[in-house]
């Protein structure tokens, strides 16, 4: 059976270079013969492959990006950092922990892990534009290289060319949704740091000296929620391509449904 995923990339080398030599050759790979009855044609494979490309980008950041689409998917889920985490159940443990726990955080725990997943939901829409140009500015070695890569060869080359400038993208509306007050006129930028501020004051906070518990390392919470936003993403993105090599009912158009039905 054909690498799916070598199949998948084809579509780039074509796409981008437009080259006769290169189509021949990649029709003479993969037996893309279009004087032979039943094969199908580089056009056919050209139009698939674009269409399987733009079917798995566009539905895995459509589904993050609708309401609920990062908070309501515990695969993508995003938690408040592990050491905040960390000091919380450490805090429960005891009777004197829990005592602190509820004057810091308890009644606003919940609000801060919502906030960090309406941060992601929004600002995931910016990738669209930036696939495409890393799609676009791939170059002939590129191409083969992915061509000759593993199954998951199509993630790898769009999180390494697209990472820093997705970052960029996100990370200022994540951060104006942690900047915006949702409990008591506090943000969960102001939340978190009061929370980190405090527990780490061990002169005023006689029962967590008490515990000997070890300080927190205060994050930058906006660069923490972009980069656990970016893992979901493609995350996502990576399954929508399995489903449509191996689903033949995730293939929602008659190309898909040609091209990957003789893989």
């Amino acid at each position: 059976m054909r690498s799916t995923a070598l199949i998948f990339f084809a579509i780039f080398c074509i796409t981008i270079f437009n080259s006769c030599e290169t189509l021949k050759q990649v029709a003479k790979d993969y037996d893309l013969d279009p004087t032979q009855s039943g094969q199908l044609t580089e056009r056919e494979v050209i139009q698939g492959l674009k269409s399987a490309l733009e079917v798995g980008t566009k539905a895995g950041v459509d589904q993050l990006a609708a309401t609920n689409g990062y908070l309501r998917d515990e695969a993508v889920k995003i938690f408040l950092p592990s050491e905040l985490q960390s000091a919380i159940s450490q805090l429960k443990s005891t009777s004197a922990g829990r005592k602190v726990y509820d004057e810091l955080i308890k009644d606003i725990e919940e609000d801060m892990v919502v906030s960090l997943n309406r941060a992601a939901e929004k600002a995931v829409v910016k990738a669209k534009p930036i696939f495409v140009n890393a799609i676009t500015s791939m170059t002939v070695q590129d191409g083969f290289n992915i061509l000759k890569g593993t199954d998951n060869a199509a993630t790898t080359y769009l999180r390494d060319k697209t990472f820093n400038q997705l970052v960029n993208a996100f990370k200022p509306d994540i951060k104006n949704v942690l900047d915006d007050p949702i409990v008591y006129n506090k943000s969960s930028e102001q939340l978190y740091s009061t929370f980190v501020k405090t527990y780490n004051d061990v002169e005023r906070n006689d029962f967590i000296n008490a515990l000997k518990l070890s300080p927190i390392d205060e994050k930058d919470l906006a660069s923490f929620v972009t980069e656990r936003a970016l893992d979901g993403m493609f995350q996502k993105i990576a399954l929508k391509e399995k489903d449509i090599r191996k689903n033949p009912s995730a293939r929602i158009n008659d190309i898909l449904k040609k091209v990957f039905a003789q893989q």
